[in-house]
């Protein structure tokens, strides 16, 4: 029984070390995850600073040319998204909320989002 004793001994041996390894692997991956959850959420922040700075300041930055130039390449964005998002709301047969941005039917009065009037304001 010695031989058998040792087989059994090295198989728990061998299955402690992968149960651990398999147990640090989750670890890291809960922490990987963690980080791109945290890195998401830092950016969505900057983003919104970005734009509240953008939306607030443009008339102060009016005389530095590197600002300007960086508006007006946004802002040439900014027109080329909402012409391609006119297109496939039309294509979709649907209305966008002047306010809110939600997306109705075309046939729909008001927005189901906030209650804007949606007739008539395209």
């Amino acid at each position: 029984m010695g031989i058998l004793d040792d087989v059994v001994i090295n198989a728990k041996f061998a299955a402690e070390a992968v149960g651990k390894k398999a147990g640090q692997i989750v670890d890291v991956s809960k922490l990987r995850i963690n980080v791109a959850e945290l890195n998401a959420e830092i950016s969505k922040r900057y983003e919104a600073l970005g734009e509240y700075v953008y939306e607030t300041c443009r008339e102060q930055l009016a005389e530095d040319a590197e600002a300007v130039g960086k508006m007006a390449e946004l802002d040439e964005l900014v027109n080329q998204r909402n012409a391609v998002t006119k297109e496939l709301v039309d294509k979709q047969n649907k209305v966008v909320c002047p306010t809110c941005g939600k997306q109705s039917p075309s046939t729909a009065l008001y927005c189901s989002n906030c209650g804007t009037k949606l007739t008539g304001e395209e």
